[in-house]
């Protein structure tokens, strides 16, 4: 079990909320946000070979 949850827009409603709505599929983007709904972190740009590293690098650098 992963300690966040992932986001399932079938109905494109938030992607279009939070500007990642794309022409066909969304941007691909992620957001970081604390427990309160607070945005902490967008990323705009994925390298999908490289993603997911920076985003643990910057989590585990919070704490």
């Amino acid at each position: 079990m992963l300690p966040f949850n992932f986001l399932s827009d079938k109905t494109k409603e938030v992607s279009k909320a939070y500007g990642a709505a794309g022409r066909g599929w969304p941007k691909r983007m992620t957001f970081i946000i604390d427990p309160k709904g607070k945005i902490e972190k967008i990323y705009e740009k994925v390298n999908v070979n490289t993603h997911a590293e920076k985003i643990l690098d910057d989590l585990l650098a919070k704490k």
